[in-house]
């Protein structure tokens, strides 16, 4: 039976909030960054036209999707690095991160090929509009690179938030986001005595900003001779086959549930392809909203994993539990601040993207609208599957529920609908949030029931 935890003093208390949110407000300001780089493309690149809006969404669909996954990979390193730093490991935390470089490498390495070489087949095989295809390809085979280079960020800086070390990763991100904006403005359409390259100047813009943000994460690593600054002989321990096996047996689940649900989650926006052009046209511009708004909770999922993981490597199952009301109190403050500003700021939004026809613009209204109302079940179910459930390395739990909900009941039901039933698209993108209703309860049963709280350490 778990001990109940002793009352905290009101002192106490204040110390702890504001140990936690010195490590969680920079995790997702850095996130909120992170998915600025693709907002800024879809933004400015709204003078090029309808076509090129719904392009550079695509394009940072995919990217996001793929994001999704290289966080995958990171998030099992993060997990066993915070276990391993309160059990006070740190050379497993060294051989991990060495591990995950080499494995994470070799995960985007076919992926970097398709985008560079195949991107003008491949992309027409999910949008049947050969504008679109024509700029969506460009800007994806520019910004082919980006894929093993965010990748070696994502891991970088997950290793060092589970740490806590979390205002560099941040400072990175920042630079980041300028260079990406002021890359935008000079190449889009050709400020500054620079070329008009159109939807190819964002994509550069993109690819200097990725370069950029790796050499200031991985150049303030080897400056400072950090830890994880491994040399030659620590990074040859990720060439070790009993090692790999034990990272992947642990993250392989993991990585899987991050997989499917990138595909499942490709698959909704594919499929709004065939839901009519101004469908297509409000998802070009809802996506970056969702993926700025779905970024700062991940941060907060991330933190609320790195401090829960902490405690549990280091055998302290009370403060973990505490924490996670803590992160779930957190959670529905925020949900409530942010979904009533963004319902007020539904006005604002509109005269960013005012060169849609009335009828897309009416549809972005009421779209907006539905994702104020429904939003919360998703980020709730995603703080306590991030941040609670994978701390403890629950991973085949998240990994059925995931699969089931979203490929047996979600995904079907929203094709059907796509195709067969003649309604606004307004009730179509509130069956997005039809699989995160269902998993609700199964998740709050399996948080109570406490089995989540693992020494991975130890196992």
């Amino acid at each position: 039976m778990v001990a109940t935890p002793e009352p905290i003093s009101m002192n106490d208390k204040r110390a702890f909030s504001r140990s936690v949110l010195l490590l969680s407000l920079p995790v997702a300001a850095q996130m909120l960054l992170q998915s600025l780089l693709g907002m800024a493309d879809v933004i400015m690149v709204g003078g090029l036209g309808a076509a090129a809006i719904a392009a550079v969404g695509l394009a940072a669909k995919i990217h996001f999707l793929l994001l999704v996954l290289m966080s995958g990979l990171a998030t099992g390193c993060s997990i066993l690095i915070a276990q391993y730093t309160g059990a006070k490991d740190f050379p497993s935390c060294q051989r991990t991160l060495a591990v995950t470089l080499l494995v994470g490498t070799l995960v985007m390495l076919p992926f970097t090929l398709a985008f560079g070489f195949a991107s003008k087949i491949w992309v027409s095989w999910v949008n049947p509009d050969p504008e679109v295809v024509k700029l969506a390809a460009q800007f994806l085979i520019i910004t082919a690179p980006t894929l093993l280079l965010t990748q070696w960020i994502v891991i970088y800086e997950a290793s060092l938030r589970a740490l806590g070390s979390t205002t560099m990763p941040l400072v990175a991100g920042v630079f980041a986001a300028a260079l990406n904006i002021v890359g935008n403005y000079a190449l889009i359409e050709g400020n500054w005595g620079f070329p008009a390259l159109g939807v190819g100047g964002a994509a550069w813009a993109t690819l200097s900003a990725r370069i950029l943000q790796l050499f200031i994460v991985v150049g303030w690593v080897y400056a400072r001779k950090h830890g994880f600054a491994l040399n030659l002989a620590q990074l040859k321990m990720g060439l070790d086959k009993t090692q790999i096996n034990r990272y992947l047996a642990f993250s392989m689940p993991l990585v899987a549930n991050y997989a499917i649900w990138a595909v499942g989650n490709s698959t909704y926006h594919l499929t709004t392809g065939y839901a009519g052009t101004n469908a297509l046209a409000v998802m070009g511009v809802i996506v970056p909203i969702e993926s700025a708004f779905f970024a700062l909770f991940v941060g907060f999922a991330n933190a609320s994993a790195v401090l829960i993981g902490r405690e549990l490597g280091a055998g302290n199952n009370d403060t973990a539990w505490h924490l996670h009301k803590f992160f779930d109190r957190l959670t529905f403050i925020l949900l409530i601040i942010f979904c009533t500003s963004l319902w007020f700021a539904r006005p604002w939004v509109l005269t960013i993207f005012d060169q849609l026809d009335e009828n897309s613009t009416d549809l972005l209204l009421n779209t907006l609208g539905v994702f104020c109302l429904l939003v919360w079940v998703k980020v709730i179910n995603m703080m306590r599957i991030i941040g609670v459930l994978r701390a403890g390395g629950d991973n085949r739990f998240t990994l059925v529920t995931d699969t089931i909900v979203m490929w047996v009941f979600g995904l079907p039901i929203y094709i059907a609908t796509v195709f067969l039933a003649k309604i606004s698209f307004v009730y179509i993108y509130a069956l997005m949030f039809l699989e995160d209703g269902l998993k609700f309860i199964p998740v709050i049963r399996r948080i109570g029931s406490k089995k989540w709280m693992r020494n991975l350490t130890k196992n």
